[in-house]
């Protein structure tokens, strides 16, 4: 058996996917032979990994069943896609044959090295740090080269996309005051922690050990990984396929 990790993206997985990926992992982990669940860091991390996603599956059965719920995880997904779209238009002016574009992409890209990580942020903390960089992005020493680099409507696109999230966030009913609620978001960057953790342990005892243990849970893990990884690639192709002209048709 290859001693490696089957790759997978498991940030590009939808929330219910993400779900779905631990349940599998535990019902296969659950199939090993007791014998060989000597190891307590192992065995630690299995059972982590179990209690961190029941909240997450209360909080995704909470999205499901909610609609208000609903849209503001699509809110806060619109503006993830919007704090990425203008990520991306600031370095891609990194490849212009213009000097004073490439060194107004360096620029805002420091930046945005204050920012890293910001759609990561639970839901409260990443209208906050939105806000801030709006803030900066606007300021006399950034304008200039948000013009320069004709960035306005990313800025505009990001502010929009922040406040409707805001809105809806903070306008939830009152009468939902004393229901329990979720960070699906933050939940899920814990969850995704411990699980990277684990794979990573997995893998490197399976490497540098003989116990049995190990290669039987990696074997595991990389057939639930690729499974999710090929549905991924699946999903990925129409859209590959959407940005590429029409073949010529003699």
């Amino acid at each position: 058996m290859k001693q490696i990790l089957e790759p997978l993206k498991t940030s590009a997985l939808t929330y219910l996917e993400a779900g779905q990926l631990m349940n599998r992992h535990l019902s296969d982990l659950s199939t090993i032979d007791p014998n060989l669940l000597t190891d307590p860091p192992y065995n630690a991390y299995v059972q982590k990994i179990g209690i961190k996603l029941d909240p997450f599956k209360k909080a995704l059965a909470q999205v499901l069943k909610n609609e208000e719920t609903e849209k503001i995880v699509l809110a806060d997904e619109n503006r993830d896609k919007a704090v990425l779209a203008i990520k991306m238009a600031i370095k891609l002016y990194g490849k212009s044959d213009d000097p004073v574009e490439v060194e107004t992409s360096r620029s805002l890209g420091i930046l945005f090295g204050a920012y890293k990580n910001l759609e990561k942020l639970n839901y409260e903390a990443e209208t906050l740090a939105i806000d801030k960089l709006v803030s900066d992005l606007n300021s006399p020493a950034y304008l200039d080269k948000v013009n320069l680099l004709q960035l306005n409507k990313y800025v505009a696109r990001l502010t929009d996309t922040n406040n409707a999230f805001r809105n809806l966030f903070g306008g939830r009913m009152v009468t939902t005051a004393t229901t329990e609620k979720y960070d699906i978001k933050a939940l899920r960057k814990d969850l995704q922690q411990t699980y990277s953790d684990f794979t990573a342990y997995v893998l490197s005892m399976t490497k540098a050990t003989e116990n049995q243990l190990f290669p039987s849970a990696l074997n595991l893990l990389n057939t639930a990984r690729k499974y999710y990884a090929d549905q991924l690639a699946r999903h990925m192709a129409p859209k590959a396929m959407a940005g590429k002209p029409s073949p010529l048709v003699n």
